[in-house]
Protein backbone atom coordinates (compact mmCIF):
# COMPACT_ATOMS: atom_id res chain seq x y z
CA UNK A 1 0.00 0.00 0.00
CA UNK A 2 1.38 3.43 -1.02
CA UNK A 3 2.12 5.79 1.87
CA UNK A 4 2.33 9.51 1.09
CA UNK A 5 5.78 11.02 1.44
CA UNK A 6 6.14 14.71 2.31
CA UNK A 7 9.09 17.08 1.99
CA UNK A 8 9.53 16.82 5.75
CA UNK A 9 9.71 13.00 5.56
CA UNK A 10 12.47 13.25 2.94
CA UNK A 11 14.37 15.92 4.89
CA UNK A 12 14.24 13.86 8.08
CA UNK A 13 15.67 10.83 6.29
CA UNK A 14 18.32 12.88 4.47
CA UNK A 15 19.62 13.91 7.89
CA UNK A 16 21.26 10.47 7.98
CA UNK A 17 23.17 10.99 4.70
CA UNK A 18 26.49 11.58 6.45
CA UNK A 19 26.38 8.04 7.83
CA UNK A 20 27.03 6.82 4.30
CA UNK A 21 29.36 9.58 3.06
CA UNK A 22 31.73 9.53 6.05
CA UNK A 23 34.45 7.05 5.15
CA UNK A 24 35.43 6.81 8.82
CA UNK A 25 31.95 5.81 9.99
CA UNK A 26 31.80 2.30 11.45
CA UNK A 27 28.21 1.22 10.87
CA UNK A 28 28.59 -2.44 11.74
CA UNK A 29 30.91 -5.05 13.20
CA UNK A 30 31.09 -8.79 12.64
CA UNK A 31 31.22 -10.61 15.97
CA UNK A 32 33.05 -13.93 15.63
CA UNK A 33 32.84 -14.86 19.31
CA UNK A 34 30.66 -16.39 20.55
CA UNK A 35 29.39 -18.28 17.51
CA UNK A 36 25.96 -17.07 16.45
CA UNK A 37 23.58 -17.39 13.52
CA UNK A 38 23.61 -13.60 13.12
CA UNK A 39 27.12 -12.22 13.71
CA UNK A 40 26.36 -8.70 12.41
CA UNK A 41 26.18 -5.99 15.05
CA UNK A 42 25.01 -2.55 13.84
CA UNK A 43 25.87 0.82 15.37
CA UNK A 44 23.44 2.91 17.37
CA UNK A 45 23.43 5.54 14.59
CA UNK A 46 22.58 2.98 11.91
CA UNK A 47 19.73 1.59 14.00
CA UNK A 48 18.39 5.14 14.35
CA UNK A 49 18.42 5.35 10.56
CA UNK A 50 16.42 2.11 10.31
CA UNK A 51 13.90 3.46 12.81
CA UNK A 52 13.61 6.66 10.77
CA UNK A 53 12.91 4.69 7.58
CA UNK A 54 9.82 3.31 9.34
CA UNK A 55 8.82 6.60 10.97
CA UNK A 56 9.06 8.61 7.75
CA UNK A 57 6.68 6.32 5.81
CA UNK A 58 9.32 4.68 3.61
CA UNK A 59 8.31 1.15 4.66
CA UNK A 60 5.21 0.02 2.77
CA UNK A 61 3.21 -3.12 2.05
CA UNK A 62 3.38 -4.36 -1.54
CA UNK A 63 3.58 -7.57 -3.56
CA UNK A 64 7.26 -8.25 -2.89
CA UNK A 65 7.54 -11.67 -4.65
CA UNK A 66 6.26 -10.06 -7.86
CA UNK A 67 8.80 -7.23 -7.49
CA UNK A 68 11.83 -9.30 -6.41
CA UNK A 69 13.38 -9.44 -9.89
CA UNK A 70 13.11 -5.67 -10.23
CA UNK A 71 14.74 -5.22 -6.82
CA UNK A 72 17.63 -7.46 -7.85
CA UNK A 73 18.01 -5.53 -11.12
CA UNK A 74 18.24 -2.21 -9.26
CA UNK A 75 20.75 -3.59 -6.76
CA UNK A 76 22.91 -4.91 -9.61
CA UNK A 77 22.54 -1.66 -11.60
CA UNK A 78 22.31 1.25 -9.12
CA UNK A 79 22.77 3.72 -11.99
CA UNK A 80 19.12 2.99 -12.87
CA UNK A 81 18.11 4.81 -9.68
CA UNK A 82 18.78 8.09 -11.45
CA UNK A 83 15.19 7.94 -12.77
CA UNK A 84 13.56 6.16 -9.79
CA UNK A 85 10.44 7.69 -8.28
CA UNK A 86 9.47 7.82 -4.60
CA UNK A 87 7.42 4.62 -4.77
CA UNK A 88 10.42 2.72 -6.16
CA UNK A 89 12.61 4.05 -3.34
CA UNK A 90 9.98 3.02 -0.80
CA UNK A 91 9.93 -0.49 -2.23
CA UNK A 92 13.74 -0.69 -2.22
CA UNK A 93 14.11 0.50 1.36
CA UNK A 94 11.35 -1.87 2.47
CA UNK A 95 13.06 -4.70 0.61
CA UNK A 96 16.40 -4.05 2.30
CA UNK A 97 15.35 -3.59 5.91
CA UNK A 98 12.57 -6.13 6.40
CA UNK A 99 14.33 -8.74 8.50
CA UNK A 100 12.04 -11.58 7.51
CA UNK A 101 13.38 -11.36 3.95
CA UNK A 102 17.13 -11.24 4.55
CA UNK A 103 19.63 -11.97 7.27
CA UNK A 104 21.14 -8.77 8.66
CA UNK A 105 24.28 -9.43 6.63
CA UNK A 106 22.30 -8.14 3.65
CA UNK A 107 22.27 -4.66 5.22
CA UNK A 108 26.05 -4.78 5.59
CA UNK A 109 26.36 -5.66 1.90
CA UNK A 110 24.14 -2.73 0.91
CA UNK A 111 26.29 -0.39 3.02
CA UNK A 112 29.54 -1.73 1.60
CA UNK A 113 28.52 -1.66 -2.06
CA UNK A 114 27.16 1.90 -1.80
CA UNK A 115 23.54 1.05 -2.55
CA UNK A 116 22.16 2.99 0.40
CA UNK A 117 24.25 5.97 -0.74
CA UNK A 118 22.79 5.67 -4.26
CA UNK A 119 19.28 5.77 -2.77
CA UNK A 120 20.19 8.89 -0.79
CA UNK A 121 21.55 10.60 -3.90
CA UNK A 122 18.27 9.98 -5.70
CA UNK A 123 16.37 11.27 -2.67
CA UNK A 124 18.45 14.46 -2.79
CA UNK A 125 17.49 14.99 -6.44
CA UNK A 126 13.80 14.37 -5.71
CA UNK A 127 13.95 16.76 -2.76
CA UNK A 128 15.48 19.49 -4.95
CA UNK A 129 12.79 18.96 -7.60
CA UNK A 130 10.02 19.14 -4.98
CA UNK A 131 11.47 22.37 -3.60
CA UNK A 132 11.33 23.87 -7.09
CA UNK A 133 7.74 22.67 -7.50
CA UNK A 134 6.97 24.47 -4.27
CA UNK A 135 8.57 27.65 -5.59
CA UNK A 136 6.37 27.42 -8.72
CA UNK A 137 9.26 28.44 -11.00
CA UNK A 138 8.70 26.74 -14.35
CA UNK A 139 12.12 27.66 -15.78
CA UNK A 140 14.00 26.28 -12.79
CA UNK A 141 11.98 23.06 -12.84
CA UNK A 142 12.90 22.49 -16.48
CA UNK A 143 16.59 23.12 -15.78
CA UNK A 144 16.61 20.63 -12.89
CA UNK A 145 15.13 18.02 -15.22
CA UNK A 146 17.74 18.75 -17.89
CA UNK A 147 20.86 18.76 -15.67
CA UNK A 148 21.47 16.08 -13.06
CA UNK A 149 24.39 14.61 -11.13
CA UNK A 150 25.14 10.93 -10.62
CA UNK A 151 27.86 9.16 -8.65
CA UNK A 152 28.82 5.83 -10.13
CA UNK A 153 29.96 4.01 -13.25
CA UNK A 154 29.42 5.99 -16.46
CA UNK A 155 29.75 2.82 -18.56
CA UNK A 156 26.51 1.46 -17.09
CA UNK A 157 24.25 4.44 -17.73
CA UNK A 158 21.29 3.81 -20.08
CA UNK A 159 21.74 7.02 -22.09
CA UNK A 160 22.06 7.76 -25.81
CA UNK A 161 25.71 8.77 -25.48
CA UNK A 162 28.49 8.88 -22.94
CA UNK A 163 31.49 11.17 -23.22
CA UNK A 164 34.97 9.73 -22.94
CA UNK A 165 37.78 11.84 -21.47
CA UNK A 166 40.29 10.51 -23.99
CA UNK A 167 43.96 10.94 -24.83
CA UNK A 168 44.99 12.63 -28.07
CA UNK A 169 45.66 9.24 -29.66
CA UNK A 170 42.12 7.97 -28.87
CA UNK A 171 43.70 4.57 -28.28
CA UNK A 172 42.63 4.10 -24.68
CA UNK A 173 44.35 4.76 -21.39
CA UNK A 174 43.67 4.81 -17.68
CA UNK A 175 40.76 6.12 -15.63
CA UNK A 176 37.41 6.58 -17.35
CA UNK A 177 39.07 6.18 -20.77
CA UNK A 178 40.24 2.66 -19.94
CA UNK A 179 36.94 1.77 -18.27
CA UNK A 180 34.95 2.77 -21.36
CA UNK A 181 37.22 0.80 -23.69
CA UNK A 182 37.00 -2.30 -21.47
CA UNK A 183 33.21 -2.10 -21.26
CA UNK A 184 32.72 -1.41 -24.97
CA UNK A 185 34.98 -4.21 -26.16
CA UNK A 186 37.82 -4.31 -28.73
CA UNK A 187 35.60 -3.02 -31.54
CA UNK A 188 35.76 0.45 -29.99
CA UNK A 189 39.54 0.55 -30.28
CA UNK A 190 39.31 -0.65 -33.89
CA UNK A 191 37.01 2.25 -34.79
CA UNK A 192 39.09 4.75 -32.81
CA UNK A 193 42.17 3.80 -34.85
CA UNK A 194 40.33 4.97 -37.96
CA UNK A 195 39.81 8.45 -36.47
CA UNK A 196 43.57 9.23 -36.41
CA UNK A 197 43.55 10.99 -33.08
CA UNK A 198 41.85 14.09 -31.72
CA UNK A 199 43.15 17.57 -30.87
CA UNK A 200 42.73 18.96 -27.36
CA UNK A 201 39.32 20.60 -27.00
CA UNK A 202 37.88 18.81 -30.03
CA UNK A 203 35.42 15.89 -30.09
CA UNK A 204 34.85 12.82 -32.26
CA UNK A 205 32.16 10.14 -32.16
CA UNK A 206 32.05 6.34 -32.39
CA UNK A 207 29.52 3.62 -31.77
CA UNK A 208 29.10 2.31 -28.23
CA UNK A 209 29.33 -1.41 -29.12
CA UNK A 210 28.84 -3.41 -25.89
CA UNK A 211 27.99 -0.34 -23.83
CA UNK A 212 24.41 0.50 -22.88
CA UNK A 213 24.94 3.81 -24.68
CA UNK A 214 24.57 3.78 -28.46
CA UNK A 215 27.32 6.36 -28.95
CA UNK A 216 30.63 7.38 -27.38
CA UNK A 217 31.78 10.96 -27.87
CA UNK A 218 35.54 11.20 -27.36
CA UNK A 219 36.97 14.55 -26.28
CA UNK A 220 40.47 15.45 -25.14
CA UNK A 221 40.71 17.70 -22.09
CA UNK A 222 43.62 20.01 -21.30
CA UNK A 223 46.44 19.19 -18.90
CA UNK A 224 46.47 21.71 -16.04
CA UNK A 225 49.59 23.90 -16.26
CA UNK A 226 48.75 26.52 -13.67
CA UNK A 227 45.79 28.18 -15.35
CA UNK A 228 47.60 30.63 -17.61
CA UNK A 229 47.94 28.44 -20.71
CA UNK A 230 44.37 28.67 -21.99
CA UNK A 231 43.19 25.63 -20.01
CA UNK A 232 39.78 27.12 -19.16
CA UNK A 233 38.86 27.78 -22.79
CA UNK A 234 40.17 24.38 -23.90
CA UNK A 235 38.01 22.66 -21.29
CA UNK A 236 34.98 24.74 -22.26
CA UNK A 237 35.49 23.71 -25.89
CA UNK A 238 35.40 20.03 -24.85
CA UNK A 239 31.83 20.51 -23.60
CA UNK A 240 30.72 22.78 -26.46
CA UNK A 241 32.07 20.50 -29.17
CA UNK A 242 30.71 17.35 -27.51
CA UNK A 243 27.23 18.86 -27.23
CA UNK A 244 27.33 20.15 -30.81
CA UNK A 245 28.27 16.67 -32.02
CA UNK A 246 25.50 15.16 -29.91
CA UNK A 247 22.98 17.50 -31.52
CA UNK A 248 24.18 16.53 -35.00
CA UNK A 249 23.56 12.86 -34.19
CA UNK A 250 20.13 13.58 -32.67
CA UNK A 251 21.28 12.44 -29.24
CA UNK A 252 18.73 13.24 -26.53
CA UNK A 253 20.48 12.07 -23.35
CA UNK A 254 24.20 12.40 -22.71
CA UNK A 255 26.51 11.75 -19.74
CA UNK A 256 29.79 13.57 -19.06
CA UNK A 257 32.62 12.54 -16.73
CA UNK A 258 34.54 15.24 -14.86
CA UNK A 259 36.88 15.93 -17.79
CA UNK A 260 40.55 16.68 -16.96
CA UNK A 261 40.09 16.44 -13.16
CA UNK A 262 41.98 13.15 -12.80
CA UNK A 263 45.63 12.71 -13.77
CA UNK A 264 45.43 15.87 -15.92
CA UNK A 265 45.21 17.81 -12.65
CA UNK A 266 42.51 20.39 -13.45
CA UNK A 267 41.16 21.75 -10.12
CA UNK A 268 37.80 20.10 -9.46
CA UNK A 269 35.76 23.13 -8.44
CA UNK A 270 37.08 25.21 -11.33
CA UNK A 271 36.43 22.40 -13.82
CA UNK A 272 32.91 21.79 -12.53
CA UNK A 273 31.98 25.47 -12.87
CA UNK A 274 33.18 25.49 -16.49
CA UNK A 275 31.33 22.26 -17.25
CA UNK A 276 28.04 23.41 -15.72
CA UNK A 277 28.25 26.88 -17.28
CA UNK A 278 28.87 25.50 -20.77
CA UNK A 279 26.10 22.92 -20.51
CA UNK A 280 23.69 25.51 -19.12
CA UNK A 281 24.53 27.94 -21.94
CA UNK A 282 24.00 25.22 -24.56
CA UNK A 283 20.68 24.07 -23.11
CA UNK A 284 19.41 27.64 -23.02
CA UNK A 285 20.19 28.21 -26.70
CA UNK A 286 19.45 24.74 -28.11
CA UNK A 287 16.45 22.52 -27.49
CA UNK A 288 17.44 19.19 -29.00
CA UNK A 289 19.13 17.62 -25.95
CA UNK A 290 16.72 16.61 -23.21
CA UNK A 291 19.05 15.57 -20.39
CA UNK A 292 22.70 16.03 -19.46
CA UNK A 293 24.11 13.94 -16.62
CA UNK A 294 27.35 14.82 -14.84
CA UNK A 295 28.88 11.55 -13.65
CA UNK A 296 31.21 11.69 -10.66
CA UNK A 297 33.50 9.02 -9.29
CA UNK A 298 34.20 10.41 -5.82
CA UNK A 299 31.93 11.82 -3.13
CA UNK A 300 33.86 15.11 -3.20
CA UNK A 301 33.22 15.47 -6.94
CA UNK A 302 29.54 14.62 -6.48
CA UNK A 303 29.15 17.25 -3.74
CA UNK A 304 30.95 19.82 -5.89
CA UNK A 305 28.73 19.24 -8.94
CA UNK A 306 25.52 19.14 -6.89
CA UNK A 307 26.41 22.51 -5.37
CA UNK A 308 27.30 23.94 -8.78
CA UNK A 309 24.10 22.78 -10.48
CA UNK A 310 21.94 24.10 -7.64
CA UNK A 311 23.69 27.49 -7.82
CA UNK A 312 23.02 27.75 -11.56
CA UNK A 313 19.39 26.65 -11.20
CA UNK A 314 18.72 29.11 -8.39
CA UNK A 315 20.49 32.06 -10.03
Amino acid sequence: MFRKITLKNIENLLAFLTLFTDTEAQLYNIETEPLTLDPYCYSKEFNKFITSVYQENFVIDFDWPAWQNEAERLVANPELLIVADILTLQKLLTTHIRKERFCSGHLAAMIKNGHFLAIFHRLQAIHAALMLEKSDNHGKRNMMKQMSVFQGDITQLPVDAIVNAAKNSLLGGGGVDGAIHRAAGPELLDECRQLHGCATGEAKITQGYKLKAKWVIHTVGPVWRGGNQGEDEMLARCYRNSLTLAEQYQIKTIAFPAISTGVYGFPLERASKIAIAEVNKFLNSHHSIEQVIFVCFSQSAYDCYIKGVQEVVES
